[in-house]
């Protein structure tokens, strides 16, 4: 199933904000992180309740279900191996890359991604110190 770039800023904003240590994650929060309007974010968060990805109750917040977790956590994975490229292997400085790997994470090559990640010999954490989740 294809997801739009969009679909996947969200999850990838869930999953952040979940991997803080919280059970669940406010439409207020994610509309602030990702500075959209609330009814916006109600809507995609309603989208992806359809889809399967998540759980959401009104005035309550959103949880991943386990397919969304799973889905998260790759995007968070390419985006953070993608960073690590673009800093070790490029050069390019650690405060300009994170706009770039936005782009590049939404390339859907899984064989690309496992690629990468054997380039980069397996790496644990990105430029940033943030741990890079595991396939």
């Amino acid at each position: 199933m294809s997801h739009s770039p969009s679909e996947e800023n969200y999850l990838k904003s869930i999953y952040k904000l979940l991997e803080q240590g919280r059970n669940r994650v406010t439409t207020n929060e994610l509309g602030r992180i990702l500075h959209t309007k609330a009814p916006s974010v109600t809507d995609m968060i309603k989208k992806l309740h359809k889809k399967g990805y998540v759980e959401y109750t009104p005035y309550y917040g959103v949880s991943f279900t386990e397919k969304g977790r799973l889905r998260a956590k790759e995007i968070v994975r390419k985006h953070r191996l993608w960073e690590t490229f673009l800093v070790e292997t490029l050069q390019l400085p650690c405060e300009t890359v994170h706009d770039i790997a936005e782009q590049l994470e939404h390339v859907h090559s899984e064989e690309l991604i496992d690629a990468l990640d054997r380039f980069l010999n397996h790496p644990e954490t990105d430029p940033h110190g943030q741990f890079i989740p595991k396939k």
